[in-house]
């Protein structure tokens, strides 16, 4: 277990392997088992022969035999334990967090129909009475900004509905590099000006169906949280590349089915989030600034579900976020089936042909 052969053990003292590194501490728990004759550590951090930790259950009886005083140390690896013991954990966070958005989606779905019914009510009768008012120009001044604020709720509504993974949807087969390159041109001046957006698009990343509009929602929700993290000067960059889940790496993709995906990234260099904020990212109306749109990350974690994949968010204070989206690759796709196949992800390199790279400069 810790390294050492039978005869380099006999004759090593315990404070060699063990954490009671320094005087105090040694003698304390010693001081203890003479006192009690038996102590018991649970999980005691012992030092192999490489320098390695390993956590045991560490327990010692300190006893007399023919006029000595012997003392007996039985020490059993609970690395195994500790790690499935993590694992439990996590996977009853991550369904508690799955449960607790779940029912936001479901209230959210809720209020977003009950606001489209009102709004039906509400724009059909601006219709009736710009008909009637035409030739009054101070009315219809009044109902235009009634008319301004009824497609603000719509849009409102939209996101509530793209949330609860409800609306419509018109879903076809895309290159997600074809559509990055196509849509951000038209993203990018929505964008702080001194915030430098770089891609890396392989040519040969796999196609995936998905309702392009809804899917141009989710990118301008994420390189809006990505510019308003920035603050001064900064940059975004954007890749796009093929993964394969396996049973052997399935539990870093929490979630998502075993098969091909395309994965969209977004990382940025902005002043980052703690684990709190990260952890209500996708909450609806959460926002850590005072005024705030507060839908676009919860929108776009709807979104994504209803394509069958997966949103993540990483992010260090400081150092910046990183945003992957995943979503289910085509499979009559030649590629695809053959990525299977070897059971292995296919991965584009800095050396494959096709690979664009464009860098949308700071703006004055």
């Amino acid at each position: 277990m810790l390294g050492y052969s039978h005869e380099q053990f006999l004759g090593k003292k315990l404070y060699e392997i063990s954490p009671f590194r320094d005087t105090r501490a040694n003698l304390s728990a010693f001081q203890e088992l003479r006192d009690k004759g038996y102590i018991r550590y649970e999980h005691l951090p012992l030092e192999a022969k490489d320098g390695r930790r390993i956590d045991v259950e560490f327990v010692s009886n300190a006893y007399w035999v023919n006029h000595k005083r012997l003392i007996q140390c039985n020490i059993r690896d609970i690395t195994e334990r500790k790690q499935a013991a993590e694992a439990k954990s996590r996977m009853e966070s991550r369904l508690h967090r799955a449960q607790q958005m779940e029912a936001l989606a479901t209230l959210a779905g809720g209020v977003a129909h009950q606001f489209n019914n009102a709004l039906v009510a509400i724009t059909g009768t601006l219709d009736l009475l710009e008909m009637d008012v035409s030739d009054n120009e101070d009315v219809s001044w009044y109902l235009g900004s009634i008319r301004q604020s009824a497609r603000r709720m719509t849009q409102l509504t939209r996101q509530l509905l793209a949330y609860a993974r409800g609306g419509k949807y018109q879903v076809e087969s895309i290159s997600l590099s074809d559509f990055v390159r196509d849509t951000l041109p038209l993203l990018i001046p929505g964008l702080k000006p001194a915030v430098t957006v770089e891609t890396d698009l392989p040519d040969d990343v796999l196609k995936t169906r998905v309702d392009v509009i809804q899917m141009q929602m989710v990118l301008l929700a994420i390189l809006s949280n990505a510019s308003e993290a920035i603050d001064e000067t900064g940059h975004i960059r954007v890749t796009c590349n093929n993964e394969v889940i396996t049973e052997k790496n399935a539990m870093e993709f929490p979630g998502l089915m075993l098969g091909s995906y395309v994965c969209l990234a977004l990382a940025d260099n902005g002043k980052g989030m703690d684990e709190e904020t990260r952890g209500k990212v996708f909450e609806p109306f959460f926002t850590t600034k005072f005024q705030g749109r507060g839908l676009g990350m919860a929108a776009a974690y709807g979104i994504v579900n209803n394509h069958g994949g997966g949103i993540t968010v990483t992010s260090q204070l400081d150092v910046g976020t990183q945003v992957k989206v995943w979503l289910p690759a085509l499979l009559d796709d030649e590629a695809t089936v053959k990525a299977q196949q070897r059971n292995a992800p296919i991965r584009a390199t800095r050396a494959t042909p096709g690979i664009e790279k464009q860098v949308y400069g700071a703006r004055k």
